[in-house]
């Protein structure tokens, strides 16, 4: 099938990572003639490209290459003058989620399409939404995609389902000019990547852009508390508000059936359910006929590694693993997960200057600071002691959780939790999230009481 992009000159920056390689993959597929680029001098393109520019980033590529496009991948700042420069020449800005959806209409597919975004909580409401789905009796064929680790682009490549739910980082949101969600949502915001952003109203404007390409059958979901809706003036789709009371409203049998701990996520659930619910209404389909299908499948729902996830149980300790709570907020929300227990919170990492005052010791939590950020923590959350390290962390948390367990094993709701929730990206001493939430597993499968 021929493509706009055929015989076109197609530059691909951030060309080295996830994104970066499938986009290469799926311009060659297309017929485009591709130069790339990236910081990241290492490695081989991942097809034949025209021009290799690595690591230049500047103005020059643009004369270098005299480019049809311009595609980014992701994590690259749209602020570069290169970027400017090229919209200021009238060629074309494309991320990579824009440009992979662009390519998949003109392909002629459309797919029905959910998505997802928000500060917290964003894999987790995907990964329940593609799970449920999967579990329904009429079995559509669903693929998560997205900042969740697979890119777009590579769904487009290997094949269309007939439902894509997508999740959606404020970096992919930045430029959007194709990307169509039929069902999507913003589950909530907080102050997250001020290094990228001017301020968190700029944050919001990405965020919102989830829904600029809706139409008026089209639902945008928020939550009631949302500050930014100057931000939703320009929108065409339905705009809901989804609140505490919701909880009540008709929902409660299926977010009963939930098993993963935390308020947060059962918070995560609701947006799920009502954005199936919405699907379901556009396609004809029977809520009450799958209402026991729907539970089974929410049942079943085991929740993502390094998300709240259950480790172990060693002599009447709790281990939790939320490695991926790399923001203050979604910590909190782990942190309200266990309220009333005695509750050891594993707390540090890359020193991204959070709020941590919130944290502080009472009688029925300790904080264990630790890597880059530990001393900031321990002074903000008055923790009587700063460790080196995730393992110097552990073993202190677990040698106090020991004295607490003996006495207390008896009730389920007294016995002792260790948490891993950063509340800090893990670079300090990681390279990501996963590296780290993995070592606690195996701290946690090592430790002798």
């Amino acid at each position: 099938m021929s493509s706009f992009l055929e015989r076109k000159r197609v530059l691909v920056l951030g060309a080295m990572g996830k994104s970066g390689r499938s986009l290469q993959e799926l311009l060659y597929e297309l017929g485009s003639i591709i130069a790339i680029t990236d910081q990241n001098q290492e490695g081989k393109p991942a097809v034949p490209v025209e021009m290799d520019l690595r690591p230049e980033q500047g103005r020059s590529i643009l004369d270098q290459f005299h480019p049809d496009y311009v595609v980014t991948a992701p994590g690259v700042p749209l602020s570069l003058p290169v970027f400017e420069a090229a919209r200021s020449e009238g060629i074309p800005v494309y991320g990579e989620l824009d440009l992979a959806f662009h390519v998949m209409e003109d392909q002629g597919k459309h797919p029905y399409v959910f998505a997802v975004t928000g500060t917290d909580g964003k894999s987790t409401t995907v990964s329940m939404i593609e799970h449920i789905l999967k579990q329904l009796p009429f079995a559509p064929s669903v693929v998560a995609c997205g900042n969740i680790g697979l890119p777009l682009s590579q769904v487009v490549l290997d094949g269309v389902p007939d439902i894509l739910v997508v999740e959606c980082s404020s970096f992919q949101l930045e430029s959007v000019e194709h990307f169509h969600p039929n069902t999507a949502c913003i589950l909530n915001l907080a102050a997250a990547h001020m290094d990228r952003y001017d301020s968190i109203d700029e944050y919001a404007q990405a965020k919102s852009n989830i829904g600029r390409r809706q139409g008026t059958e089209d639902l945008l979901l928020i939550a009631d508390e949302f500050p930014y809706l100057s931000e939703f003036d320009q929108l065409n789709g339905r705009l809901e508000r989804l609140d505490v009371e919701s909880f009540g409203n008709g929902y409660s049998p299926f977010l009963d059936a939930l098993r993963i701990p935390g308020k947060h996520n059962r918070w995560n659930l609701l947006f799920a359910l009502r954005m199936i619910q919405d699907y379901f209404i556009r396609n004809s389909i029977s809520w009450e006929d799958n209402a026991s299908a729907l539970k089974e499948a929410i049942a079943s729902f085991s929740g993502l590694p390094h998300r709240m996830e259950v480790v172990a149980e060693k002599s009447g300790i709790l281990f939790i693993n939320d490695s991926k709570a790399t923001t203050v907020q979604s910590a909190q929300m782990a942190m309200n997960s266990f309220a009333g227990r005695p509750l050891h919170i594993l707390m540090g990492g890359l020193d991204k200057k959070g709020d941590f005052t919130s944290f502080r010791a009472n009688a029925s939590q300790w904080i264990y600071p630790f890597g880059q950020a530990g001393p900031a923590i321990q002074k903000q959350t008055q923790a009587t002691h700063n460790y080196g390290d995730l393992s110097a962390a552990f073993h202190a948390a677990c040698s106090a959780a020991s004295r607490q367990s003996p006495a207390l094993a008896a009730d389920e709701n007294d016995k002792p939790v260790v948490l891993l929730s950063p509340g800090c990206p893990s670079q300090d001493q990681y390279r990501n999230y996963e590296e780290r939430g993995n070592h606690f597993r195996k701290l946690v499968e090592e430790w002798k009481p």
